[in-house]
């Protein structure tokens, strides 16, 4: 396509499906005429698309043009990989969404066989939203802090799984791995919201703790004898295990977006409630407690670590290839 083609109005492209289901995404470019140009000239090239629209001249910072594609979950992946190879995602303003719901031209037969990964930057989008440090995430660890402190204490378990459904406690662990990746922000971002939220969360279970001892009617020294208080303060192999596959499921959980079941992730994990006996077990002076619940929290963030972590990585590998700073981009042939 040549530069004087693709200053024409706006113009839209219908393309043919392959018949699978529309997860749809859209991508939206802007950037200069050049830049512009040799991507509307590779998307046409693409049976894959719903529509292709070009807007000439939109774009006003950066000053330019803008081209806006739609495409399945699956292609729109593979357009951004080229975006990438092209060094598009750098030099232009790429905005990526997601609509409702997309009727593509024809007809598509089978609803039931699109993938649901997510294109790499919006995994990043989503851990940064829920993860960033801020007040909403700080007050929910501590308020999962004071809230397990006494299910502990009065031997209530929904109590204890109710603390784990509030607190946003696997993310920021899972995000160091995936700013290992390639964006040492994120490392440094999510590396403050672990420490600042689990302190939160430590100093909230240390601060209540009087008072639900108060209202169970025992003494601190009683802490180490609590059923719950034991098994989140002793690591064992089935629990162990039980944690790697609860982060594994976690990385897939976040490759996918699949936000709705984080929680059951949180439930399965002894993130939360070892934490809390950290505190817990500082405040009556129980080392034995405070230092087997900091053994068992590293443990389950190890658990997370390697097991998302390594799905992370394999998502990174197979399906969301970025072309690494300083590499020049590749020339389309």
């Amino acid at each position: 396509m040549s530069l004087q083609a693709s200053c024409r109005p706006e113009v839209e492209q219908a393309h043919p499906t392959d018949g699978r289901s529309l997860v749809p995404r859209q991508i939206e470019f802007a950037g200069s005429a050049e830049q512009c140009a040799l991507l509307l000239e590779l998307l046409t090239l693409r049976a894959d698309i719903t529509r292709l629209s070009f807007q000439p001249g939109a774009s006003l910072n950066p000053r330019g043009d803008i081209v806006t594609v739609e495409a399945s979950n699956r292609a729109s992946r593979k357009i951004v990989n080229l975006m990438s190879e092209l060094d598009l995602l750098r030099a232009g303003a790429v905005t990526i969404s997601e609509p409702n719901a997309t009727i593509p031209p024809g007809s598509a037969p089978s609803l039931h066989e699109e993938g649901n990964d997510a294109v790499w930057e919006e995994v990043g989008a989503m851990m940064r939203q829920d993860t960033s440090l801020s007040f909403n995430f700080l007050i929910l660890m501590a308020l999962a802090g004071g809230i397990t402190t006494f299910g502990i204490v009065s031997d209530t378990l929904h109590v204890v799984v109710g603390a784990m459904l509030i607190a946003p406690g696997f993310e920021p662990i899972l995000r160091v791995v995936f700013g290992a990746m390639g964006d040492r922000h994120s490392v440094r971002a999510s590396l403050a919201s672990m420490t600042l939220g689990y302190l939160a969360l430590c100093a909230a279970a240390a601060a209540v703790l009087p008072l639900a001892l108060m209202f169970a009617g025992i003494e601190g020294d009683d802490l180490g004898s609590l059923e719950w208080a034991v098994y989140w303060s002793s690591i064992e192999p089935g629990g162990v295990f039980t944690s790697l596959l609860a982060g594994t499921a976690g990385g897939v959980i976040v490759a996918s977006r699949m936000k709705i079941l984080a929680t059951g992730v949180m439930v399965a994990l002894a993130l939360v409630p070892s934490a809390a006996l950290v505190g817990m077990g500082l405040a009556v002076g129980d080392a034995t407690i405070a230092l087997g619940a900091a053994a068992r929290w590293m443990v389950e963030a190890g658990c997370v670590t390697a097991g998302g972590g390594a799905i992370i990585l394999l998502k990174r590998t197979l399906l969301h290839h970025r072309r690494p700073a300083g590499r020049r981009p590749a020339t389309p042939t």
